[in-house]
């Protein structure tokens, strides 16, 4: 293909082209004028407006018109602000010589009535029976909406058609709505209605009573928050809310008081309780040295080697602790289906429970509480009684110059069972004939099984004049179970860990062997059964 010369006339009318267009571009205005602005906005009102129209570009000159109609470089030049008295659209633009128009802006006020405020029939005030309210709006055709929660109430609100029914306390505020009409300004009324909250009841009544009570405090009034004391002050809305029975294990008066919001709070109400505990009889046991272990050398291992351990003097239980005497201090009794009496040893009761009953126990009597658990000895404040290993219950420390209840050490306990003395060394406590002392598989039948725990003291005491430290049931100690140090000892208290809680005696359902003044094994600390129990010890300071 040849490659021919354009015309001369072809070329004269392309360089004209791009002539002309270079010419528009450099003669168009690059900027443009920014849109104008209304102060105040486009809206609805009641009275005239005066309406200022401003524009950011600097030098612009404002045109405006009212009719509706586009402004132009003829319309009406803005100078000074417009006064709006009847519903008017306004529609301003900005010119400036060199810049492009902007674009128009418009606003449209729209001058109109305003609803009337509502009001309440009865008004607002304070009443001491239910009220009917009634909402009503001068204005013909209006509608009222309304709200009892303290917002402000919108064209969303609840709209008011029927008398509102009051029977507590509260704040209405209501506003009318009209179409093409401004919404009223809001009406606001409160009813406090002084409704007396019923007096609680307090059971059981208050008297006298041989161990501790589970009180419960109940209020018909629903939705009421009772709160309590225990001081002999008077209940406030800042005291003590009832929430679960209360634990009153010593002389006490409980006042309590119902409250509701919008009501008048109950009287208050009092009962005193007093608690008399029948004392443990305990036995002054005198300090001494004596061989620890199996000293008839013929069973466990975890027995030897027998050595010599000196106690100091102490007071221990002459019997085990009965289901009366746990059942008065922790309000309930575990024990089941092996033996049911208050004049029996209370069983299924774990290491854990033991040592809160020795606090309660203490703190019932006026005693120093011996036991301490995250800095507490108030057994308030440890928690449930913990059914599985428990590391914060397995860290208590125990206050031995306390005089409050405890469990014996495992070197007191053997002490104690064998009568503070090696001399007679007899295999069981207080004989060797295990039926004078013991209730155990073999003596305690019924159509050939062991039947179960028996009451305590039945059988003879020892040397010192304890019960049952062979048989009947196994006995917590405060040790945890290791293997004997061969050299001599002065008041030991155990390993400073363990896994295990040393327990001292069998229970009812074992045999012979297992009842030996000597015997001991290792259970832990949350572990109960049907043949495990305890008896309490007391320091001498």
């Amino acid at each position: 293909m040849k490659h021919r010369a354009l015309p001369f006339a072809v070329l004269a009318i392309l360089f004209a082209i791009i002539f002309i267009g270079c010419q528009k571009k450099t003669t168009e205005p690059d900027e443009m004028v920014a849109t104008p602005t209304f102060n105040p906005e486009s809206g609805m009102y009641a009275t005239a407006q005066t309406v200022t129209i401003s524009c950011a570009t600097e030098g612009a000159t404002i045109r405006y018109t009212t009719d509706s109609s586009e402004p132009t470089r003829t319309s009406s030049m803005y100078t000074s602000p417009l006064s709006i008295a009847s519903t008017t659209t306004i529609k301003a633009k900005g010119f400036l010589e060199g810049w492009r128009d902007s674009a128009t802006a418009s606003a449209c006020y729209t001058i109109t009535d305003s609803v009337a405020a509502p009001f309440f029939e009865p008004p607002g005030g304070t009443f001491t029976s239910p009220q009917s309210v009634v909402i009503k709006c001068p204005t013909d055709g209006a509608i009222i909406r309304f709200t009892i929660n303290g917002s402000e109430p919108t064209e969303e609100s609840l709209q008011y058609t029927t008398p509102l029914n009051f029977r507590s306390s509260n704040t209405v505020k209501a506003k009318g709505f009209k179409e093409g009409w401004i919404p009223s300004a809001t009406a606001s009324s409160s009813y406090i209605i002084e409704q007396n909250v019923a007096n609680p009841e307090i059971s059981p009544q208050g008297g006298s009573f041989s161990g501790a009570q589970n009180v419960a405090i109940t209020c018909v009034t629903g939705g009421t928050t009772i709160r309590y004391t225990t001081d002999g002050s008077e209940p406030a809305e800042n005291s003590a809310i009832y929430t679960s029975p209360l634990y009153v294990y010593k002389t006490t008066t409980i006042k309590a008081k119902g409250f509701k919001s919008g009501w008048m709070p109950s009287a208050s109400v009092s009962e005193s309780y007093t608690i008399n505990y029948t004392p443990i009889p305990m036995v002054a046991v005198s300090g001494g040295s004596f061989n620890m272990g199996d000293t008839h050398m013929n069973y466990y291992q975890d027995e030897l080697p027998v050595h010599q351990v000196t106690v100091g003097s102490f007071n221990i239980g002459k019997y085990e602790i009965t289901q009366a005497e746990y059942k008065s201090i922790m309000c309930s009794n575990p024990a089941s289906d092996y033996g049911v009496s208050d004049d029996r040893p209370v069983y299924y009761v774990n290491w854990y429970a033991a040592i809160k009953y020795c606090n309660l126990r203490s703190m019932a009597e006026g005693l120093a509480p011996v036991y301490s658990i995250s800095g507490s000895t108030d057994p308030a404040d440890w928690g449930p009684v913990p059914d599985s290993d428990n590391a914060v219950w397995n860290s208590v420390v125990c206050l031995w110059n306390s005089c409050g209840y405890r469990l014996p050490t495992e070197a007191e306990w053997e002490y104690a069972a064998r009568g503070a003395a090696n001399l007679p060394d007899y295999l069981y406590s207080g004989a060797d004939n295990i039926n004078q002392v013991a209730w155990y598989s073999r003596n305690n039948t019924n159509l050939g099984y062991p039947s179960g725990v028996k009451p305590i003291g039945i059988k003879a005491q020892n040397g010192i004049g304890t019960h049952d430290m062979s048989g009947n049931v196994g006995e917590w100690c405060w040790d945890w179970y290791g293997y004997y140090d061969s050299g001599g000892q002065t008041d030991p208290k155990g390993p400073s860990n363990g896994t295990y809680r040393v327990v001292r005696n069998s229970g009812w359902n074992s045999m012979p062997c297992d009842c030996r003044v000597s015997e001991r094994y290792g259970s832990e600390p949350h572990y109960k059964n049907y043949s495990r129990g305890f008896r309490l010890c007391r320091s001498i300071p």
